[in-house]
């Protein structure tokens, strides 16, 4: 299955590939594409114990409280087995993991619709911590290129310093040229939406995503328009773009784009950008 890549780097303002979402159609069309699809590796190795208490970025509500502890577990060779099963499909395989490694979200046993319910970042969140019970926190990295001095090197990333980002304070906005877009950010159900046809375009894609997390546009005059496919479809692309771009940006969970290590030789900063599926692979 293809993966779906972007630098995390685009937009920080710091670098050569920041780039304006009206003027480069390419990297801003693929930003949330990388927010929401990885492609898979081989099913985990044998596990190692490690902390199973996860802190949730944003947390969920249950029964009217709003709940941000989760209890997960390290997998084991009968999860082995199931997860060889889907291993091809990106989404059920981490489907699979989540519905296998979590225990429980406060006092309440996870079902996979409660799974789905989650935020993607509180599912990365868990998705991380499961991966850290089952193989440790230890991330090694062989012939990494240093920006500073060129020299290829070996890393080891501590997976557990991982910072969490969470939900930035509302209201989720964007101005358009014409008017305000209100959005909110996906969930693991938008994610199964968006995902459930692999071989639509990105295009296609963004639109799923719009027509899912665009609450409504605020026209200047104070009319509200709800959000729908027929309203992504109709929108600007720049300003499809400009959404797509905040909800990248500012998306709630483990900041694995951002993973960085100082190179000891050169004292130069080697950014290593991560995704989920790569603390998966090669294990």
């Amino acid at each position: 299955m293809s993966e779906t890549t972007y630098d995390w780097h685009f937009d920080d303002g710091n670098t050569p590939q920041a780039i304006n979402p009206a003027e480069n159609a390419a990297q801003a069309n693929a930003a949330m594409q990388q927010v929401l699809a990885e492609s898979t590796g081989p099913a985990p190795d044998v596990p190692v114990p490690n902390d199973c208490l996860v802190t949730l970025p944003v947390g969920i509500e249950i029964d009217g409280k709003t709940v941000r502890e989760a209890e997960i577990r390290e997998l084991t060779g009968e999860d082995e087995e199931a997860l060889a099963k889907v291993a091809t499909n990106s989404l059920r395989f981490f489907d699979v993991v989540l519905q296998r490694g979590v225990v429980c979200i406060g006092d309440t046993k996870p079902t996979p619709d409660l799974l789905k319910s989650l935020y993607v970042g509180d599912r990365d969140a868990l998705l991380l911590a499961i991966r850290i019970a089952t193989f440790d926190k230890a991330l090694e990295m062989t012939g990494v290129e240093c920006p500073g001095c060129g020299q290829r090197i070996d890393v080891t990333v501590d997976l557990s310093t991982v910072p969490q980002r969470g939900l930035p304070v509302e209201p989720h906005s964007v101005a358009l040229r014409k008017g305000t877009a209100f959005l909110r950010f996906p969930t693991g159900a938008d994610q199964a939406y968006i995902l459930a046809d692999q071989d639509t375009s990105d295009a296609r894609r963004n639109t799923l995503l719009l027509e899912r997390c665009l609450d409504h546009i605020e026209a200047p005059d104070g009319t509200a328009t709800p959000g729908s496919s027929q309203v992504a479809q109709q929108m600007g692309i720049a300003d499809r773009r400009k959404a797509l771009l905040y909800l990248a940006d500012h998306a709630p969970g483990p900041e694995l784009a951002h993973v960085s290590v100082e190179h000891d030789s050169c004292g130069k900063e080697v950014p290593l950008p991560l995704t989920l599926t790569d603390t998966f692979l090669n294990l």
